[in-house]
């Protein structure tokens, strides 16, 4: 059931104090050996740090300024000043993906490596990995956190774990089949993606590949049951599950159970969270409807800690219980804070949108859709919101759709889209993250 019984179904409120008995350790450390971290603590008081609400004097850390951090580095300091130990004790660096700027680079040293081997292992476990299952991993980077970090986490379980991830998507799906693989490992976009070429690639219908086991992460989507659906109908999968992590703090900490109405924290052990409001920066109550961002300190990572970290994750709380027996949060993460848009004075995620599309509209999609934006910095639309959506419908059947889509989202959700109905295949995919918003060419504009 549980591959770390005790701290899965330890009541919330133990696991929360377990954390915070971490704190005045923890800071000395970070004083000790970072002047970064020496200079933000100077006013606290480690001793002092007891309760949530004391959490309160600690400043969050930001992705830019990591970014910051890591704007001067030498041979000596290759990770700038959040590297908080000497270069020859670190045996691995892992990037963040940089589609929101420059990517920021973490340090594991061989402890590092053994913690996120248990978690990532604890994550996958949750989603259903056992040993027996053949699972194909077809992150192709492995310098991301989903790249080398997953193989290792997922092989920690002794499941028979295959990498593909390099190859063409034809010998991907080539060895997925040969090898009898049960579970994949992809991006939500990708999962797809690859059920649609499976066809062309090797004249074989997904569905009888004998994939039982879907797992997806890298972006939000499996929060929407249309593209759940979808992907179980794509590759006749008895179980879809949803996986979540940060490289900003541990590649994976968050994993679906079979009652699929949910991820559960996963890392308990190692890593405290927090949920705000992203707007009053105050701290929000774990329960079920609450929305809020995810705020994470590492207290378990070595070479670059990590210290009360704004995620920009905004998240809804599905429950703290749970029919499998976890007592950890249960969550959907339903967009990003950087992604948000607003049209006139009403504020949207991209998510939102193609959840609405889909619920309505799924059997004449692909699932895939991009919000449009003249440039990175642009939020606010005064006029329709330009949408690329994928359609499998003939030409001279869009316009009704078209029609369709755009006032549903208009009485649905307040706003107004432009609906661009493209073919399939149109949108770009990717083996890690596709992004829901996409800049406008020049030659568009």
């Amino acid at each position: 059931m549980y591959w770390n019984k005790e701290f899965e179904t330890m009541p919330w409120q133990e696991v929360q104090n377990y954390c915070l008995s971490k704190f005045p350790a923890f800071l000395e450390y970070l004083k000790n050996n970072s002047q970064f971290y020496k200079d933000r603590l100077s006013s606290i008081k480690s001793e002092d740090i007891k309760t949530l609400d004391d959490l309160k004097s600690i400043p969050f850390l930001t992705k830019n300024d990591l970014r910051d951090a890591q704007a001067d580095t030498d041979r000596k300091n290759p990770l700038g000043k959040i590297q908080v130990v000497d270069t020859e004790d670190i045996v691995q660096v892992i990037s963040s993906s940089g589609t929101s700027g420059r990517p920021v680079y973490y340090g594991a040293t061989k402890k590092d490596l053994g913690i996120w081997n248990d978690a990532i292992a604890n994550v996958y476990y949750t989603a259903g990995v056992r040993k027996g299952d053949i699972v194909a991993h077809t992150t192709g980077i492995p310098l991301f956190a989903g790249g080398s970090s997953y193989f290792e986490g997922i092989r920690n379980i002794e499941a028979m774990t295959v990498w593909p991830g390099n190859l063409s998507t034809s010998r991907m799906l080539e060895t997925i089949r040969n090898l009898h693989c049960n579970v994949i490992q992809a991006t939500v976009s990708f999962n797809l993606y690859l059920a649609e070429r499976c066809q062309d690639a090797l004249g074989v219908d997904p569905r009888d590949l004998g994939i039982t086991n879907i797992i997806g992460g890298g972006e939000p989507g499996l929060g929407e049951e249309a593209i759940r659906q979808k992907l179980k109908d794509a590759w006749n999968a008895k179980t879809v599950r949803e996986i979540m992590g940060l490289a900003d703090v541990m590649p994976a900490m968050w994993g679906e159970c079979e009652e699929e109405t949910g991820m559960h924290f996963n890392a308990q052990k190692y890593v405290m969270i927090e949920l705000i409001d992203p707007e009053t920066e105050e701290h929000l109550p774990w329960e079920a409807g609450v929305v809020g961002e995810v705020v994470y300190t590492n207290f378990s990572r070595g070479a670059t800690p990590i210290l009360r970290y704004r995620s920009a994750d905004l998240v809804r709380l599905e429950g703290m219980s749970c029919p499998c027996g976890r007592t950890s949060p249960k969550i959907r993460c339903i967009g990003r804070a950087d992604d948000l848009i607003i049209f006139k004075a009403m504020n949207v995620y991209p998510s939102a949108i193609r959840d609405v599309v889909l619920t309505h509209y799924k059997e004449h999609l692909t699932g895939q859709m991009q919000v449009v934006k003249d440039s990175p910095e642009q939020v606010r639309f005064d006029t329709a919101i330009p949408v690329d959506i994928e359609t499998t419908l003939p030409e001279e059947k869009q316009a009704d759709l078209k029609q369709k889509i755009e006032s549903i989202v208009r009485d649905t959700l307040n706003i107004r889209v432009e609906a661009n109905l493209v073919p399939p295949e149109t949108i770009q995919r990717t083996q890690y993250k596709s992004p829901l918003i996409r800049i406008r060419e020049k030659d568009e504009q």
